[in-house]
């Protein structure tokens, strides 16, 4: 892919390593701006490598297939496997960033919850003032409702509490229970899904296979049912 906008990726390198090889890049003016952050495994995925969220801007044309190549490091455990970064995709800032602190109320928007948590100090980036200010100026205004949801969970309310503060549209009550339930749940939803790696991708160093192994264990899942596309929509819809 050829492009001039906003990419990100998951990354399996080390983080000396990422942070030496996204410096070279910028130095030599081939990106502009990088911020990255850590993630421990999740629940549902079997105990995997800690894995890094990175997000690039580029300062000129650049083919992502070829920027690649410069994440390839050599792993002593496993010659034959080099440590590398998924295929880039074009990015939005504000998703990327709210998705990365696995912000409560964003995640719920998307019927989703996580069991780890993490804050505008677990960014390394090349420019904090950049950083900064592009989260600043992220608009949260659709989330509002969802953030009342979440701090009426951390205030330990029930939702029938919540129901009872007359916020809750009575033709949205079941949306907005979902959400709740959403909010409250401790572990790792995806609806559905067992990992965030693509199929096709080997989630230890990033590599294209034919199949993955089916070693993951099934995590514990929500006492609702799974949250489908058309609610996923409506939640959305509501709470914007």
């Amino acid at each position: 892919m050829r492009t001039t906008k906003p990419i990100s990726t998951i990354s399996y390198n080390t983080s000396s390593y990422l942070r030496l090889k996204l410096d070279e890049l910028k130095k030599a003016k081939i990106i502009s701006v990088w911020h990255y952050i850590e993630h421990l495994p999740e629940d549902d995925e079997g105990g995997k490598k800690e894995h890094i969220h990175l997000y690039i801007e580029p300062s000129k044309l650049i083919q992502t297939d070829d920027l690649v190549e410069h994440f390839k490091e050599f792993d002593a455990e496993k010659p034959d496997k080099p440590r590398k970064c998924l295929s880039f995709r074009t990015s939005k800032f504000g998703d990327w960033y709210m998705y990365a602190v696995h912000d409560k109320a964003y995640l719920a928007s998307k019927g989703q919850s996580r069991r780890y948590f993490y804050s505008f100090e677990d960014f390394v980036t090349s420019d904090a003032d950049e950083l900064y200010r592009a989260v600043k100026e992220i608009d949260l205004s659709y989330l509002t409702p969802l953030k009342d949801i979440v701090a009426a969970v951390e205030g330990g309310m029930t939702f029938t509490e919540f129901f009872s503060l007359g916020r809750v549209p009575l033709e949205k009550v079941n949306y907005y229970e979902k959400a709740f339930q959403l909010v409250e749940y401790e572990r790792t939803y995806r609806n559905g899904r067992k990992t965030h790696s693509p199929a096709g991708v080997d989630i230890d160093t990033g590599e294209i296979v034919k199949e993955i192994e089916k070693n993951l264990k099934d995590t514990e899942r929500p006492s609702f049912k799974s949250v489908s596309a058309e609610e996923i929509r409506k939640i959305n819809e509501i709470f914007k």
